[in-house]
């Protein structure tokens, strides 16, 4: 179980202007992860472009968490190079939002608070934060629709809500990536809705999301292109490309109904 507050400065560091904008904003060159002597990523290479919304389909166990922990900075990959536009070890632009069940919701932290963690990486942990951080939080909130909750606790907030409020947490960086893993786990009909339709807006401002989930149908009708996982990249691109009968059964290993 992660408290919120150290999950808020995975992508720390201040902007640069260094970017190529003509390079896909993430590119993976032959990723693989191992912890000890057991893999959990082979060989992953594959890129995005700006204002992309990919979903990435597998198991459990399939090493969807691994893939975002390394695109963000907080694994290391034990070969292979990650690139951001262009650039290799920066992960300044990319906010994680992790599965709720790996947060203590009982952290004693409100929401306006949560949402200024995503400063931190522009500011640095000592600095207060000034009007132009506090006006960002206040859109960031405004744009989730969570303005009136702004100084509810975290943990008095329904599901659906604890996830807006993690992505504005994530516009509070500024992020041109955000990576969101099985964000829809556990919501009701109108939640998932309501978080769709925030990534509808973020899809008008270019923000590239990767989104991790089990529902195929959801994944098939809400996404540009969907990336299996099993270790490795089983497949990637538009559903009617990936959805076949082999490649899901490699993807679950012959176990999908």
């Amino acid at each position: 179980m992660e408290l919120i507050q150290p999950l808020a400065t995975i992508s720390a560091g201040p902007a640069t202007n260094k970017y190529d904008a003509r390079q896909p904003i993430l590119r993976l060159d032959n990723i693989s992860v191992r912890f000890q002597d057991t893999p959990a990523l082979n060989n992953i290479s594959f890129e995005l472009q700006p204002g992309e919304r990919v979903a990435v389909i597998g198991p459990n166990g399939a090493g969807k968490s691994t893939l975002f922990n390394a695109i963000s900075g907080l694994k290391r990959p034990t070969q292979g190079q990650i690139y951001i536009h262009g650039r290799a070890g920066e992960q300044v632009c990319i906010a994680y939002v992790p599965q709720r069940n790996r947060v203590d919701w009982q952290f004693p932290v409100n929401v306006s608070d949560v949402v200024m963690m995503g400063r931190v990486g522009r500011l640095g942990l000592f600095r207060r934060p000034k009007r132009k951080d506090r006006q960002i939080v206040e859109e960031a909130l405004a744009l989730v629709d969570m303005a009136d909750l702004s100084k509810r606790q975290i943990g008095e907030l329904s599901g659906g809500q604890q996830q807006r409020v993690f992505i504005a947490r994530a516009l509070a960086q500024e992020a041109e990536l955000m990576l969101m893993d099985e964000p829809l786990t556990g919501l009701d009909v109108k939640s998932q809705e309501s978080i769709f339709a925030i990534l509808d807006k973020l899809r008008h401002r270019q923000v590239t999301t990767m989104i991790a989930t089990h529902d195929l149908n959801v994944a098939a009708e809400r996404f540009d292109r969907i990336l299996l996982l099993n270790q490795r990249v089983v497949g990637f691109g538009r559903a009617k490309e990936v959805f076949t009968s082999d490649l899901l059964s490699r993807t679950y290993n012959g176990s999908l109904r």
